[in-house]
C-alpha cells in the first residue's frame, strides 16, 4: 500500500498489496488441504484444481507488475531502520513564538516556569532538572516551549540559554554542537564528540543554564546518558526542557515529573479559528450562522489546536455560509495538501516500525470513541489477524501486550479513567488510521450499504481485507446481498451497533444478516475473524456453513443466544480464541470432537453451564486442546451438588496452561450462607491445575466466596503471577506459604471485604536488614498491589519483602500505619523498594519512626490523611536526584 506519492504510483502499490493478499491466502488454503489430505488421505480434484488455477493467476499478476516496474522506473533501495521513506519531515523549529497564534494556554505556561523557577526538593542533588512536555502530535507542545523560553521571567533567571530541534535520529555530536551554537550565537568549527563535549561542559561551567530540546522521538537510554554528560558543570537550579509525543522518552529522560498537555479549550480554540481564517466582528455580524458553523467546526478538531488552524487555513478570507459548511462536512484529509495537522500525524505514524503500523491501521475498523476495555481485547484480534511475530521463547499473547503499551507510550491511545482500565483512540487519530488504511479497512455504516457513498474515502474499498459494520437502524436486503458479493476477499468481519435493552438480555438485532450468514460463509472464504457479539441468533442459530471458514483463527459467538454450536466448528483446525459469553442460559451441548479437533486453540471463554452439562462435557472441551494456553472458567457458583463438582478439568497431562482464571459471578445477589461457602470450598479444591515446573503460570481468582484459599494455591513452584480479587468471605491469606513460591513476581490482592491484614502465620523478627536474605523470603517478588480491603487497618507479622520494587495501595479506607520495624523504618522491611503509591486511605496518619525506604524513586500520595508537612522529615533523608513525589 503506498502511503502518498502520484496516483500512477499509488495504483501500482496497491494492485501489489492485492496480489501479496491474495497469495497468502492461496497458500493458508493450500495448508488446510494438505491438513486434510493426511486426515483422510485423499483431496478431491476440484479442490486441486481450485489451488492450481489460483496460483497460476498470482503468477499471472506478478508477471504483469514486474514488468511496470521497469516502465515506471522503480528501483530496488534497501532501507535503514523503521521508516519506509523520508518523504515526510517535520520543519526545524526555533524558539521564536508568533505570539498572535498562541492563546489558552497560561495555565500550562505558569506551572512549567514555577518548575523552572522552583529549586530545592525533587532533584536537588543535581545541579539540573529535566522537565517533558508530552502529547499528541498538534497540540502546540513546540509553542508552549517557545512561550516559556521567551518569558521575561525567564530571561532573567537562567545565565544561558539555547535551543534545539532535535527531530530525526539522535547524533550526539551534532546537537551538543547546536547547544553550543544557539548558546553563543557563533559557528562553532568542531565536528567531533569529545572537543565539542569539552567545549560545553567549560560554557556551562557554574552557569544556571535553560536547554530546550524540541521534538525529541529517540528512546535509546544509552544515547541520552552521553548527551547529559556536559549539563552536570552547570549550576544548580538549571533547567531542561524536552518536547516529546513519546511518554517512553518522557520516563527516560524526566527527572522531574512530566507536563501532559491536554486538548485546548472550545472557547480558545475558537479564537484560533476566528484569526486563522481572519473574521471580525463585522463578518459575524453580517453573517451570525458563520459562528454556529465556526463553533462546529472547532468541536470536531477535539482541542487539537494545529487542526484548527489548518482548517482556519481553508476558510481565510470566505464569508460564505456555504463554504464554511463545506469544510464542516468535508474530512480533513481531503481538504489537506501539505502543511498542517496531516503531515504532523503522519510522521508519527511513519516513525513506528512496521509491525506496529499493520496493528495501528488496523484499529480504523473501530467506531470512534469506541472504549477499549482492555489491551487483551486488540491483542487477540492482532492474534487473529497474524500480526504478531514470535520472538524466541516469548508467548505470543505478551508479545502482543508489549506491542499495545509501545502504540501506549507514542501517544495512539489513551488511557481513560472513569471507566476504570479502558483506552480511546482521539478522534484525529482515528482519522489518521483512516487515510494510512483506506484500501484495505474498511468501517461500514448502514448509509453507505442502503444509499452509497460516493465520497472519495470509499471509491477505491472493493477489495478491503479487513471489513467491521456498525449497525443502528435497518439494512436493504439488495444492499446488503452487493456487500456479500463483493466483499469475498475479507479476512475480517466484526459487528458493532445500538443494543436493545429488554428483561436484562441485550442483543443487537439484524435479522436482514442473520437470514444471509449461510450465503456470507459460503462466499468469504478467506475470513480469519469473526466478531458477531450481541447478534441475536436465538430462533436461527449458527449456520453449518460456517465449516467452510478453513482459515477461521478468532471466533467470538458471545450472548448471541446460541443454543448450540454446529459440527462443522470442529473443522476450524486453525481456531486458536473462542468466545462462548453470556450463554448461560441458551446453550444445551458442545460437538462431540472439539477438543480433539481444535487443537491450536490457545483461549477460550465460557460460562459453566448450570449443572446440565456432565462432568464428561467439560473433559470434552478442555481435554485435548494441548495448544490452549489461556482458559477462563466462570459461573462456577452454578455448581448447586456434590455430584456436578468434576475431579479436575485438566486430566491431559500434556495441557501446558500460561493463564488460568477461576470466577464466581454475581455474588452479591445471590446470598452467600454457610452451605454456599462450603460447595464453593469444595469447588476450588478440584480445579487444582497440573503441576509443571518449568512451564510459568498466572492465577486469577475471582468472586471466591469460600472461607479458605485451596491448599494448592500455594504449592504451585511455576505462579509467576497472582490476582485475588473480591474473595470477601476470606479473611487470612497464606501469605507466609505464598513466600515460599520462587518464581511469584506480581500478587494482586483486591476487594477482599473481611480480610483485616492477617498473613496467616506469624513472621520472624529480624533486626538487621542483612538478615532478610538468609529467609529467602519471597525471592522473585517485585510487585504488591492492594486495593479496596475496607477491613485493612494495619499488617500484622507482616513478612519482610527483600526483593519488592513497587508497592500500591489503593482506597483501603480503614489502614491506619504501614508495615514498620521501629528502628529502621520502612528500609528494613522493603530494603529494594523504588515505587510507593498510596492513594485513598484518609486514616493513615503516620509512617513508620524510620521513615521511608531510603531507595525510593516515585512516591504517590493522594487521598491520605498524612499532609505534605508530616512527609518533610523522610523526604530529607531520600536521594532526591531520582525521586518523584506526586502530590493530588
Amino acid at each position: 500500500m503506498a502511503e502518498m506519492g502520484e496516483p500512477i504510483l499509488s495504483a501500482f502499490f496497491k494492485e501489489l498489496n492485492d496480489v501479496a493478499y491474495d497469495a497468502e491466502d492461496t497458500l493458508e488454503e493450500y495448508a488446510v488441504y494438505v491438513k486434510e489430505y493426511q486426515v483422510r488421505r485423499s483431496i478431491s480434484p476440484e479442490m486441486k484444481n481450485e489451488i492450481k488455477s489460483k496460483i497460476k493467476k498470482i503468477k499471472e499478476r506478478l508477471q504483469k507488475l514486474k514488468r511496470r516496474i521497469s516502465v515506471l522506473g522503480l528501483k530496488r533501495v534497501y532501507v535503514e531502520g523503521t521508516m519506509s521513506n523520508e518523504i515526510i519531515k517535520r520543519p526545524s523549529t526555533s524558539s521564536i513564538l508568533d505570539e498572535s497564534c498562541f492563546f489558552g494556554r497560561e495555565t500550562d505556561k505558569n506551572n512549567i516556569i514555577t518548575k523552572l523557577l522552583t529549586w530545592g526538593g525533587l532533584g536537588a542533588e543535581k545541579n539540573y532538572g529535566v522537565i517533558p512536555i508530552v502529547g499528541m502530535g498538534g497540540l502546540g507542545k513546540t509553542a508552549l516551549a517557545q512561550s516559556v523560553y521567551n518569558d521575561e521571567k525567564v530571561k532573567g533567571h537562567f545565565d544561558l540559554k539555547a535551543w534545539v530541534c532535535v527531530s530525526e535520529k539522535v547524533d550526539t555530536a551534532k546537537i551538543t554542537k547546536a547547544i553550543l551554537e544557539s548558546a553563543t550565537t557563533n559557528v562553532v568549527p568542531l565536528t567531533d564528540l569529545d572537543p565539542l563535549q569539552c567545549n560545553l561542559t567549560e560554557r556551562l561551567h557554574r552557569k544556571k543554564f535553560l536547554i530546550v530540546l524540541d521534538d525529541v522521538w529517540n528512546e535509546k537510554l544509552e544515547d541520552w546518558e552521553q548527551l547529559r554528560k556536559p549539563f552536570q558543570s552547570g549550576e544548580k537550579g538549571s533547567r531542561v526542557i524536552v518536547t516529546t509525543r513519546s511518554k517512553k522518552v518522557s520516563s527516560i529522560m524526566g527527572t522531574l515529573p512530566a507536563h501532559r498537555l491536554g486538548g485546548l479549550e472550545d472557547d480558545w480554540c475558537w479564537s484560533i479559528l476566528r484569526h486563522q481564517a481572519s473574521v471580525d466582528d463585522v463578518v459575524l455580524e453580517t453573517n451570525p450562522k458563520i459562528e454556529k458553523i465556526g463553533r462546529k467546526i472547532v468541536e470536531k478538531c477535539k482541542g487539537v489546536p494545529l487542526a484548527v488552524k489548518t482548517l482556519g487555513g481553508f476558510l481565510h478570507s470566505k464569508t460564505k455560509e456555504q463554504e464554511w459548511e463545506n469544510v464542516l462536512t468535508s474530512e480533513i484529509w481531503e481538504l489537506e495538501d501539505t502543511d498542517g495537522i496531516v503531515p504532523s500525524l503522519r510522521l508519527s505514524y511513519q516513525r513506528l516500525p512496521a509491525h506496529l503500523k499493520r496493528c495501528f491501521s488496523y484499529c480504523s475498523i473501530f467506531p470512534k470513541d469506541y472504549i477499549f476495555s482492555k489491551e487483551e481485547e486488540l491483542v487477540l484480534l492482532w492474534m487473529g489477524e497474524g500480526f504478531i511475530h514470535p520472538e524466541g521463547n516469548k508467548q505470543i499473547e505478551a508479545i502482543g501486550s508489549e506491542y499495545f503499551e509501545e502504540l501506549c507510550f507514542r501517544s495512539f491511545f489513551n488511557p481513560i479513567s472513569q471507566y476504570g482500565r479502558g483506552f480511546v483512540m482521539h478522534d484525529l487519530t482515528h482519522d489518521l488510521a483512516q487515510f494510512i488504511s483506506k484500501d484495505i479497512c474498511f468501517l461500514l455504516t448502514e448509509a453507505f450499504i442502503n444509499q452509497g457513498d460516493n465520497s472519495s474515502r470509499y471509491t477505491n474499498n472493493i477489495k478491503a481485507r479487513h471489513l467491521s459494520l456498525f449497525h443502528t437502524r435497518t439494512i436493504d436486503d439488495n444492499a446488503l446481498d452487493q456487500l456479500i458479493k463483493s466483499k469475498s476477499s475479507s479476512r475480517t468481519f466484526l459487528l458493532f451497533g445500538y443494543i436493545s435493552f429488554s428483561q436484562y438480555e441485550y442483543n443487537i438485532r439484524i435479522p436482514s444478516l442473520v437470514a444471509k450468514l449461510d450465503n456470507l460463509f459460503d462466499t468469504w472464504s478467506c475470513l480469519r475473524v469473526l466478531n458477531l457479539r450481541y447478534l441475536d441468533l436465538e430462533h436461527n442459530g449458527l449456520p453449518e456453513s460456517i465449516g467452510n471458514l478453513k482459515l477461521l483463527t478468532y471466533l467470538d459467538l458471545s450472548y448471541t443466544k446460541i443454543i448450540r454450536l454446529p459440527e462443522s466448528v470442529c473443522s476450524l483446525y486453525h481456531l486458536q480464541t473462542l468466545l462462548l459469553e453470556g450463554l448461560n442460559d441458551y446453550m444445551k451441548e458442545l460437538p462431540e470432537n472439539i477438543s480433539s479437533s481444535l487443537v491450536k486453540l490457545r483461549l477460550v471463554k465460557i460460562d459453566k453451564y448450570k449443572c446440565r452439562i456432565q462432568v464428561e462435557d467439560d473433559r470434552k472441551l478442555y481435554g485435548k486442546c494441548v495448544g490452549l494456553v489461556h482458559l477462563i472458567v466462570s459461573g462456577l457458583e452454578n455448581f448447586a451438588i456434590v455430584n456436578d463438582i468434576p475431579n479436575s478439568i485438566f486430566n491431559n497431562n500434556n495441557q501446558v496452561f500460561s493463564k488460568l482464571a477461576f470466577e464466581w459471578d454475581n455474588i452479591n445477589n445471590i446470598g452467600v450462607g454457610e452451605r454456599a461457602a462450603a460447595m464453593a470450598q469444595q469447588v476450588i479444591e478440584r480445579l487444582r491445575p497440573p503441576r509443571i515446573d518449568n512451564k510459568r503460570l498466572e492465577l486469577t481468582i475471582k468472586g471466591y466466596y469460600g472461607g479458605r484459599f485451596p491448599p494448592w494455591m500455594v504449592e504451585m513452584p511455576n505462579l509467576t503471577e497472582l490476582e485475588l480479587k473480591g474473595c470477601k468471605s476470606c479473611k487470612v491469606i497464606p501469605f507466609s506459604q505464598l513466600g515460599a513460591l520462587p518464581m511469584l513476581k506480581i500478587l494482586t490482592i483486591g476487594e477482599m471485604d473481611n480480610w483485616e491484614g492477617e498473613w496467616s502465620s506469624p513472621a520472624p523478627q529480624f533486626p538487621r536488614p542483612w538478615s532478610l536474605y538468609k529467609y529467602r523470603c519471597f525471592p522473585s517478588l517485585l510487585s504488591l498491589h492492594i486495593y479496596r480491603c475496607p477491613k485493612l487497618k494495619a499488617f500484622s507479622s507482616f513478612l519482610p519483602l527483600p526483593y519488592l520494587q513497587s508497592l500500591r495501595i489503593e482506597h483501603c479506607e480503614g489502614l491506619e500505619s504501614l508495615p514498620k520495624v521501629e528502628a529502621e523504618g520502612m528500609s528494613i522491611i522493603f530494603p529494594s523498594l523504588k515505587w510507593l503509591s498510596i492513594v485513598g486511605c484518609p486514616r493513615l496518619m503516620a509512617f513508620s519512626n524510620g521513615g521511608l525506604p531510603i531507595q525510593l524513586q516515585r512516591l504517590e500520595i493522594s487521598g491520605c490523611g498524612e499532609d505534605e508537612r508530616g512527609l518533610l522529615p523522610y523526604l530529607r533523608m531520600l536521594p532526591y536526584k531520582t525521586l518523584h513525589l506526586f502530590k493530588h
